[in-house]
């Protein structure tokens, strides 16, 4: 067995017996409230280089850029920099549907122009997220980019899904290019999903029969008195992480929207939801014109819902209000 073929061997066992369990659980009250990772940032040699190969590679686009920034002695000893170090540019890219990448030039004699050991402390990497990975090396290959090894698939521990393999930029970083479209093993024990892409817009043709069979379901968990009865219509016509935008908040997954229909029906009993016409299509949205009310007023309120179906299911809900009596939008009581 060869070095790199033995070291692509020992990365695989160690990633396969990786521990599923025994990570701590996240704070219920964080110190800092963060939404995600908005940027990493690398330094490069050349900024133009750098910027081409994103771009002609993988279709990054520049936004912002700042030249030759005056920097002081102190903000170089803030910032732990060499006393002659100058800052000529920081770009930044916009990357996918993922993180931002911020690209640093540095005019900086006494920097080091050595690529770090994979093994040195602050050494890092960029992972870049793809559906096709068999395609995306060859692509890489073809443009005679050094891939380090063929695509290394997990199967075994709690990586079981994921697809991983490096690649070397012009300037000789290390990167690396993974997927794993149907998610990894670990991510039900953990309960907690790594990262899906989100789904590409563009036009989606919704076939009428599936239309009308999901709203049908979806207006008839919107009355039925019964949480566990809804559950069930939920579980089969809502995607795991849907959202319902409502007026009187936003809620975010199946068990959020059981609750909030269970609240509905308690502080309106005797209402009933009822479709006016048939749903309008557009795309891979739907839009559903109802009234609400007890038999003696059905239509006391008014809205329509537009939903957004993906695979079928329900993706999200924007709840628009109509005119009450008064000629006023109103809220459900």
């Amino acid at each position: 067995m060869t070095h790199r073929l033995l070291s692509v061997a020992i990365a695989t066992a160690f990633l396969s017996l990786a521990p599923v369990s025994g990570f701590a659980t996240a704070s219920p009250a964080p110190a800092v409230d963060v939404r995600g990772v908005d940027h990493v940032g690398i330094n490069v040699p050349d900024v133009e280089a750098a910027s081409r190969f994103f771009a002609d590679t993988f279709g990054f686009v520049p936004v912002t850029e700042m030249r030759d920034i005056p920097v002081d002695a102190g903000f170089r000893r803030t910032f732990h920099m060499h006393d002659d170090a100058k800052v000529k540019s920081i770009r930044m890219l916009r990357a996918g549907d993922g993180a931002n990448i911020e690209l640093f030039q540095y005019d900086s004699p006494h920097a080091s122009r050595e690529q770090p050991f994979y093994d040195d402390i602050g050494a890092s990497h960029i992972a870049l997220y793809t559906d096709d990975i068999d395609k995306a090396v060859a692509s890489l290959r073809a443009k005679g980019i050094k891939v380090l090894t063929d695509p290394i698939r997990m199967t075994q521990g709690p990586a079981a899904g994921n697809t991983w393999v490096y690649f070397l930029t012009p300037w000789g970083s290390k990167m690396e290019l993974v997927s794993y479209p149907q998610g990894q093993a670990g991510e039900a024990t953990a309960g907690v999903q790594l990262w899906r892409a989100p789904v590409k817009a563009g036009p989606v043709s919704l076939d009428r029969t599936v239309v009308d069979e999901v709203v049908t379901h979806y207006v008839a968990m919107l009355n039925d008195t019964n949480a566990d009865s809804r559950a069930k219509t939920i579980d089969r016509y809502y995607a795991d992480d849907t959202v319902f935008n409502d007026p009187e908040g936003l809620i975010e997954g199946k068990r959020g929207l059981n609750d909030l229909v269970g609240k509905l029906q308690a502080a309106n009993r005797g209402f009933r939801f009822r479709v006016v016409g048939p749903a309008t299509i557009q795309n891979g949205s739907v839009r559903v014109k109802w009234t609400f009310g007890p038999a003696a007023q059905p239509a006391k309120i008014s809205g329509e819902d537009i939903l957004t179906l993906v695979d079928g299911k329900i993706a999200s809900t924007i709840v628009f209000l109509g005119p009450g009596p008064q000629g006023k939008a109103r809220s459900t009581p």
